[in-house]
């Protein structure tokens, strides 16, 4: 249409009396009987169709820790920043949001990325986690959820109160005993497992001194499979192939640790009894054999079952570890070496 007729339009309309309408949106004029056979009987009664909203903020992470610049230069580290985590998945249209500090004229070493799903904002955490994007700035990065609770954080620290002293179990209980007895271990009847108090040297009959009475009144197991003393007597290891090894010790064998390793059919103790290794004898588990130092219960590494290119012959018993006599270091037989490890970090020796 041309301006004339969008000008003649508006005289028109400008001459009409302005009356305050009363139809509803969705009512129609009355029409004619030609008309009225076309219409439906039904109410129209519309119902709006929202958009999902988002109940958070799984796909927005934070990045710290980056150059901070001035209105010069931000358009060309938000291009970096954008290049970068792109790579990694899919932004939404907000992207990069850099926020701005007007009074100090420059960004505020911080930025917001916006993925399109919640499982790239987790992938770029990781992958962009310690990130080096310079010689002076290293990223760190978390997701908007963490960030959020540094808001609950008060302004000053109040020293939590110390929890109550429980003394640590004594595991050389059992050297106190005045007969000067040793223990033994039994297990019979598929389930039992019993420790007795052996008195041989005065022809007394074995003593029980614990058979796991504890457990069954709670209906749990202490020993499904079989059993093993530490080095020095001071622990009890008992297996349970469907989640792992239990430690035991002290007066009335207390629990002392429990150490994950599904499958376990093997427990070796260290010298010292710092570390603990168990094996699940599984060929496919790149993890079937397990190091766990005991004070703290922390899983220090995990190997195969064979070294690698270890071709073991009929008969051949496998290559299990070897710890030195005082805990420092663990030696494995391999492919015309033995290497050996640091227990320290459970690294090769250089």
């Amino acid at each position: 249409a041309s301006p004339a007729c969008y000008h003649h339009a508006n005289k028109i309309a400008q001459q009409q009396p302005t009356q305050q309408s009363t139809m509803s949106p969705y009512d129609f004029p009355e029409v004619d009987d030609e008309l009225a056979g076309y219409l439906s009987d039904s109410p129209l009664d519309p119902q709006p169709i929202y958009p999902e909203m988002k109940q958070g903020f799984e796909e927005t992470i934070l990045v710290q820790n980056i150059p901070k610049v001035p209105l010069a230069k931000y358009e060309k580290l938000t291009k970096v920043i954008t290049k970068l985590y792109s790579k990694i998945g899919t932004l939404s249209p907000v992207g990069v949001f850099m926020p701005f500090d007007e009074e100090a004229g420059s960004t505020i070493g911080v930025c917001f990325v916006e993925y399109e799903s919640a499982d790239d904002a987790k992938k770029a955490i990781e992958v962009t986690q310690d990130y080096q994007l310079d010689k002076n700035h290293k990223f760190s990065v978390m997701s908007y959820s963490e960030a959020m609770k540094l808001e609950d954080v008060p302004d000053t620290y109040e020293e939590p109160a110390p929890p109550d002293y429980k003394p640590p179990v004594d595991t050389d209980e059992w050297k106190y005993d005045g007969a000067f007895r040793d223990q033994f271990c039994i297990r019979h009847s598929q389930t039992m497992t019993e420790v007795m108090w052996n008195d041989g040297a005065n022809g007394a009959d074995p003593v029980l001194d614990y058979d796991g009475a504890r457990e069954k009144e709670a209906g749990v197991s202490w020993c499904d499979y079989y059993m093993q003393w530490s080095t020095k007597g001071s622990y009890m290891a008992t297996l349970l192939p469907n989640k792992g090894v239990i430690l035991w010790g002290g007066k009335g064998f207390q629990k002392i640790g429990r150490f994950p390793a599904p499958g376990v059919e093997v427990v070796v103790f260290s010298p010292q009894e710092k570390f603990l290794l168990t094996s699940n004898n599984n060929f496919k588990d790149p993890k079937a054999i397990k190091v766990f130092e005991i004070e703290s219960g922390k899983l220090l590494r995990a190997f195969p079952l064979l070294p690698e290119g270890f071709q073991q012959a009929e008969g051949e018993p496998l290559p299990l570890f070897s710890f030195s006599p005082d805990d420092s270091y663990l030696a494995r037989m391999g492919v015309d070496l033995i290497s050996i490890y640091n227990t320290s970090d459970i690294k090769l020796l250089d």
